[in-house]
């Protein structure tokens, strides 16, 4: 960028247009600080992902976010998609069944992943729980239950995102879970549907 304003510089040396040109740069600057402003006013600023996703789609489209995300969600759908959910009727059930996983995750060797993953950056639910421990600022049993806590907040926010979509079949698991029966039940979902 200096490289690019040393070169225009050069170019510009009669007295209008060094002025034409302090004008654009000014011009420039001010319209890439009111993007970003705009970027940054719908997200907390700590949040670097979303607000580069924001400024890529402006760069892109010449949109803000806001603008393209509500364009998009006028769209008619690409497919004639058939939604199925599956639901603990219990929610209790559901917890019980990812704390399993989990624990059954750290018996398989969760902690030594996260030692080999370190240097790549990977961000997923438990792996940056067990950071801290790695670097002794946590024991194994504080980072097992962050996992847990973790896990369980995104099972939540994912039904509660689903739960808008008043398209979907839900089929209902109860404690023990009946492979058959949800299979049979899509099936049927599916074949009135006409897929098949």
């Amino acid at each position: 960028f200096l490289f690019f304003l040393l070169f225009c510089f050069l170019f510009c040396v009669i007295g209008k247009q060094i002025k034409l040109f302090k004008c654009f740069l000014l011009f420039t600057l001010f319209r890439h600080f009111l993007i970003y402003h705009m970027a940054c006013r719908e997200r907390h600023p700590a949040d670097e992902k979303r607000i580069l996703r924001a400024l890529e789609v402006y760069r892109e489209t010449g949109k803000t976010i806001s603008a393209h995300n509500a364009e998009t969600r006028d769209l008619p759908p690409r497919y004639d998609a058939v939604w199925i959910g599956l639901q603990f009727r219990d929610r209790a059930d559901m917890k019980t069944l990812i704390d399993r996983r989990v624990d059954a995750m750290v018996a398989a060797g969760l902690l030594e992943e996260v030692g080999q993953l370190l240097e790549s950056g990977f961000q997923a639910i438990g792996y940056k729980e067990f950071l801290g421990v790695l670097d002794g600022t946590a024991t194994v049993e504080e980072a097992v239950a962050e996992v847990k806590l973790r896990s369980r907040q995104y099972a939540k926010r994912q039904l509660t995102w689903l739960r808008r979509n008043p398209d979907i079949h839900w089929i209902w698991w109860e404690k023990d879970r009946d492979f058959a029966r949800a299979l049979q039940v899509s099936t049927e979902i599916l074949a009135a549907a006409g897929v098949f």
